[in-house]
């Protein structure tokens, strides 16, 4: 496959937006992130939307809103994994030379009101925060674990979230653990500030060839080394109905196999944003992707590794440094696309490796690699 790169991204604030908002936050998603490549929407030759919900407009009626070019138009529904899903079409598509450059949106906001939680709940599955109580409580009984570890995962997510002007929940002062812990009860041991508050949203990324990126501005450009999707693998005890997302170990796989695709490995990354709906999540992730072994994480977010300065203290990457899933937002569709939009921003101001990690109901788990473009 020839080199495949992210020119240019935007976005929308994340938050509640009125049913039927959805043509005007893609549009704006859009514009800004071909504004940031520096080309058209006439310039491009496919468009890949990622949305979740059912009753957001489908992309081809989204494309519209831009322009009416002609180009190749494709939808990608993996739920929570709806955006890198849609980054993975855009990236096999540029990679084999089908299309040369790719305008990738990601948007959730449904033309009537219905929530994000009775869908998945509608499909057979557990209510979510009931799921991942149950993963924390797993988590307790075998390592140990207490509240204050997933508040403090919580809290780091929070704190990163006030620097960013797209974030669901930016709070006035600094969180810390014992505001968390004392946030309203949703799931034992998960508190609201431990979860997702979910929401509506757009984002957008321009993805091309090396020599599209050529014209364009290649110094802006970052390169996407590779993606890969892992669904399922059978295990005695394997649960068929009503998990919503695969064993943990599935995540294991999924990042194995991009830093054999890579040649990267965990030592190499120094900033990962992964799916933390949930706090427990997180705290799983530190272990599955490789940046800790089993059983290790706990300790090493008591010595305040994988917050600011976690490369530089600990050898460690920083996670959800534009305040996960947790603070930053998750409406579904867009949530893969904020993780590359910030990726991108990460690599651009001077860090060399980025992975972007989701889950997609039913069950998928998608993991990207990204690096700061190398002068030619």
């Amino acid at each position: 496959m020839r080199d495949v790169m992210v020119l240019g991204t935007g976005m929308v604030p994340f938050g509640r937006y009125a049913p039927g908002s959805a043509r005007r936050l893609a549009a704006e998603a859009s514009v800004a992130a071909l504004s940031d490549a520096g080309c058209a929407f006439a310039d491009l030759d496919a468009f890949v939307c990622g949305s979740a919900h059912p009753l957001t407009p489908r992309g081809v009626y989204l494309a519209k809103e831009l322009g009416v070019t002609g180009l190749a138009v494709l939808h990608a529904e993996h739920a929570s994994a709806s955006g890198l899903a849609a980054m993975h079409l855009a990236w096999l598509g540029v990679g084999s030379g089908a299309y040369d450059a790719v305008l990738v949106l990601g948007v959730d906001c449904p033309e009537s009101e219905q929530s994000a939680l009775e869908i998945i709940e509608s499909e057979g599955n557990l209510p979510a925060p009931a799921l991942f109580a149950m993963w924390a409580h797993r988590r307790m009984h075998d390592r140990g674990t207490t509240p204050r570890h997933l508040a403090a995962v919580a809290a780091k997510n929070w704190n990163y979230a006030r620097d960013n002007p797209y974030a669901a929940r930016r709070a006035a002062e600094p969180i810390t653990v014992e505001k968390v812990l004392a946030s309203r009860m949703i799931a034992p041991p998960l508190t609201s500030m431990m979860c997702t508050p979910w929401g509506e949203g757009a984002a957008a990324a321009v993805v091309c060839s090396a020599e599209f990126a050529g014209r364009y501005g290649a110094d802006r450009a970052v390169r996407m080394l590779h993606s890969h999707v892992e669904s399922e693998t059978y295990s005695p005890g394997h649960v068929f109905q009503g998990a919503i997302v695969g064993p943990p170990a599935m995540s294991r796989r999924a990042a194995g196999a991009l830093y054999e695709a890579t040649g990267r490995g965990p030592a190499d990354v120094d900033v990962v944003q992964v799916h933390d709906a949930f706090a427990i999540e997180e705290l799983y992730y530190y272990e599955l992707l490789g940046f800790a072994a089993d059983g290790d994480a706990e300790r090493l977010v008591e010595k305040g590794a994988f917050g600011p300065g976690s490369r530089e203290r600990f050898g460690l990457p920083e996670f959800s440094t534009h305040g996960g899933l947790v603070a930053g937002g998750h409406p579904g569709g867009p949530t893969g696309l904020a993780q590359v939009h910030e990726t991108v921003r990460q690599l651009r101001g001077g860090r060399s490796v980025g992975l972007c990690h989701m889950l997609g109901a039913g069950s998928v788990a998608i993991t990207q690699m990204y690096e700061r473009a190398r002068p030619s």
